[in-house]
């Protein structure tokens, strides 16, 4: 299985050493998430750096009580804690499962260590990030610039199944609409 998993991410990301991979593979603890676990909440400190093997996870604010969805991260995605580690800020939000997972979890220093050791895993964490900042930056853009129907379409697009898999409330919050607006678009298809 572990074979499995490095060969999905160095297709995915580019190719890495057998000795990174081999390091790589004696830091990572693969664990099994139930539904509804908590692996970050906000508020609270947390140095780990997540890949996904199987499931799928989203990531929310709490304002004035309610969850306001920003992120979902599944299969052959990276997270990483949303702990800021260079200004010691604790996250700024929560990360939950949304069905059953097994994820890849390398705690932070190790992650800096693997990088300090094997510049090739350095450029693979580099590029992992670069893929987080880049979605990122278009989800503000689609946010600031794209109708919703356009939010809704791409997201779709990225994401076939997710109407499946994902809570439609959540999905709504995500795109910044109610879930009475998601149906009407929907149903419009």
């Amino acid at each position: 299985m572990i074979e499995d998993i490095f060969k999905k991410i160095t297709k995915e990301y580019g190719e890495i050493s057998a000795e990174a991979i081999y390091d790589w593979s004696e830091k990572i603890k693969i664990v099994e998430y139930k539904k509804r676990d908590i692996l970050v909440k906000e508020g609270t400190y947390s140095h780990k750096f997540y890949y996904i093997i199987q499931g799928a996870l989203k990531a929310y604010y709490l304002s004035d009580g309610k969850k306001i969805t920003d992120w979902f991260a599944l299969e052959n995605d990276f997270i990483p804690s949303t702990t800021d580690h260079i200004h010691g800020q604790p996250s700024s939000h929560t990360i939950e499962v949304l069905e059953d997972s097994v994820l890849v979890v390398l705690n932070h220093d190790d992650l800096e260590d693997l990088c300090k050791k094997h510049h090739d895993f350095e450029h693979l964490y580099r590029l992992t990030l670069s893929k987080v900042i880049y979605q990122l930056r278009e989800r503000i853009a689609s946010l600031q610039f794209r109708t919703v129907q356009q939010r809704y379409d791409s997201l779709i697009y990225l994401h076939p199944k997710i109407e499946s898999r994902v809570p439609l409330g959540d999905i709504a919050s995500f795109l910044g609409i109610t879930q009475e607006t998601l149906s009407r678009i929907r149903a419009s298809k």
